[in-house]
């Protein structure tokens, strides 16, 4: 049977409704993440950006071309971007310009030099690029110059006049600061949520009674709600169950998973005490507080109890108390909410089995009772 109901248990369907409940309580991880992927992100490519980047400065010159005009009265006009970007690298013009550039190299001064026609063909753009201030500033120079005197000499332009002649400046990687952050805050996002995920796919946690009665084959007799302010329900359902599974008899043992069983047994024992708890409207629920916290004159007065509960944590829990445990008939496990005790709960099982301990049920201890509310809604 035990083998059936966990086999049922590991196969078990998704709870909608529990899960959005867990990633409510743990949302704010992934908000947190987000927000540190996405500063992380920023920061990282500020710093790849200042420190990989390489050093390099361009200088862009506009220049204006007065075409010629050839036999027939006609004005030059076939100059193109593609053009002028080839007449650079020729001899005519890189020789007027080599002149003004000695102990340069005509391979640098080429790799260094581009030049288009972005609209009017009468603008040319010229742009020298590298890794010295002063290598650009030298090269755009000896360029404007050469292309100048290449006009002089050239039967189809007349001249060539400098508009602008711009400084080196050092070029920068587009400032994509913007993308590395929603890029870094997605991904830490993404995976917090799939850690998240894991997290409850491995969680044996006990956060309703349906958990104990998935996960185990032993009776849910109720739930220990934190406060029991407005919750009476559960007090009343728990203490059904436990008048229900006891009968006439007033003794039974609890067994604490979180260790704190002292405390457990005084609010049991104020629960089964407590007269005409059943007999509240549902329209007063909201007004009763079943206040857990048992006074100290009234914990040392040695008053008397109709109950006679008998504690035990799990940690100390030896062969005198199992001993104890079948004097009293039976025992009740408390699993805490929203703890994952499965491994430590199936090893006490185990142990009060082959003490011919008997098992009476479950109760979830310390439950949240704004989970509950939302859960049961």
């Amino acid at each position: 049977m035990k083998m059936e109901k966990n086999e049922e248990y590991l196969n078990r369907g998704m709870d909608l409704k529990r899960l959005m409940l867990y990633l409510q309580k743990r949302i704010w991880l992934a908000v947190v993440l987000t927000v540190l992927g996405a500063t992380c992100g920023g920061v990282i490519y500020q710093v790849a950006r200042s420190v990989k980047m390489p050093v390099e400065y361009e200088a862009v010159s506009k220049l204006y071309i007065s075409f010629g005009h050839d036999e027939n009265g006609e004005v030059y006009q076939y100059y193109n971007g593609y053009t002028w970007n080839d007449l650079l690298d020729t001899d005519p013009i890189l020789d007027l310009v080599m002149q003004e550039l000695p102990g340069y190299e005509r391979e640098e001064v080429m790799e260094a030099t581009t030049a288009e026609i972005l609209s009017d063909i009468r603008l040319l753009t010229v742009r020298v690029r590298g890794e010295d201030e002063k290598f650009v500033r030298e090269i755009r120079s000896a360029l404007e110059s050469g292309l100048r005197e290449y006009a002089r000499d050239s039967e189809e332009l007349d001249q060539i006049k400098v508009l602008r002649s711009g400084v080196p400046e050092r070029v920068y990687w587009d400032d994509r600061t913007t993308s590395a952050c929603v890029a870094g805050g997605v991904l830490l996002g993404v995976l917090s949520l799939i850690f998240i995920g894991f997290n409850y796919v491995l969680d044996e946690s006990i956060y309703v009674q349906e958990d104990i009665e998935k996960r185990y084959h032993y009776k849910a007799l109720g739930i220990l709600t934190r406060n029991q302010k407005g919750l009476q329900p559960y007090a009343r359902e728990l203490k059904a169950n436990i008048h229900y599974t006891l009968g006439e008899k007033r003794t039974f043992a609890i067994l604490d998973m979180a260790d704190h069983a002292d405390t457990r047994r005084l609010e049991i024992e104020r629960l089964l005490d407590r007269e005409g708890l059943e007999a509240y409207s549902s329209s007063a629920y909201e007004e009763v507080s079943l206040n857990w916290s048992v006074p100290k004159e009234e914990d040392e007065s040695g008053k008397s109890s109709e109950w006679d509960v008998l504690a035990f944590n799990a940690n100390v829990l030896s062969e005198d108390e199992c001993r104890q445990i079948r004097e009293a008939g039976g025992v009740m496990l408390l699993l805490p909410f929203g703890t994952d005790t499965g491994r430590k709960t199936a090893r006490i099982l185990s142990f009060l089995k082959n003490q011919d301990c008997k098992v009476l049920g479950m109760i979830i201890a310390q439950a949240d009772e704004e989970f509950l509310n939302r859960y049961y809604a």
